[in-house]
């Protein structure tokens, strides 16, 4: 960028320094920059209440709008594109004072931002049935890697329960906010954002994926987290949900 598209940023952040040299600095610029400033403070408000639907349907547009305008304030961001906006949301969230009192709202805001970052993830083909089959033995070696776009958590509280309720509302839905151990997996290996509760058993596998375990390892942490699960259907489980990148198979040599 030129020098004048510099300081113009950074005018819209209400630093005017560097865009004077290129601009007389009267009533009728300051007027134009306001507006440029309210539009582009507008357009991360949009964008930050797209990306986390769920924390504004917990708390209503007035509360959420009020606060994301002094997060756009705090973290204006300088990636034009918005698609992603407001990486940082969560943990502002979580020291926002008018937010103290509510503490789903971090947790809630993770998986939404967990969501946004599925969606935006690199495609990829996720490990088959077919192709487990194939590698025969050779899978207990190869490493349980995940999908690209997968997340993976583990919470204390009902964080899960609360966000499917309001992500996906169901009448039969949990809506209440109370310690419970929970599991979600939020990935997406087709067209469309997914989101999996998982078992303590399910988790512990995907987390030594994670880590780089190899398959064999994941079935044994499965089972040392939860002893009366079955790692082959846990696995079958987690592989027919798409969990898996398929590029952990190594395709045979022509």
């Amino acid at each position: 960028m030129t020098a004048f598209h510099d300081g113009f940023a950074l005018a819209l952040e209400g630093r005017f320094d560097d865009l004077w040299p290129h601009l007389r600095p009267d009533d009728r610029t300051l007027g134009a920059i306001a507006v440029y400033r309210n539009t582009s403070i507008k357009g991360r408000i949009d964008a930050l209440e797209a990306n986390y639907p769920t924390v504004s349907r917990l708390v209503g547009g007035e509360w959420f709008r009020a606060a994301a305008r002094e997060f756009v304030e705090d973290q204006p961001g300088d990636d034009p594109v918005l698609a992603g906006f407001g990486g940082g949301f969560p943990a502002w969230l979580a020291a926002f004072k008018p937010a103290r009192d509510l503490s789903y709202l971090p947790p809630v805001a993770r998986l939404d931002r967990a969501w946004t970052e599925a969606h935006l993830a690199p495609d990829a083909r996720p490990l088959t049935a077919a192709q487990a089959a194939a590698a025969g033995l050779a899978l207990t070696a190869a490493p349980a890697r995940l999908h690209p776009s997968a997340r993976l958590f583990w919470f204390d509280w009902t964080a899960p329960s609360l966000w499917l309720a309001h992500r996906e509302p169901d009448e039969a839905a949990e809506l209440h906010w109370r310690p419970g151990a929970e599991g979600l997996l939020i990935h997406r290996p087709g067209a469309e954002v997914r989101a999996r509760r998982l078992s303590r058993a399910e988790w512990a596998f995907l987390d030594a994926g994670r880590k780089g375990r190899p398959f064999g390892a994941a079935a044994l942490s499965a089972r040392a987290a939860q002893p009366a699960a079955d790692a082959s259907t846990v696995f079958a489980g987690l592989l027919a949900a798409g969990a898996f990148d398929s590029s952990c198979i190594r395709s045979p040599q022509p």
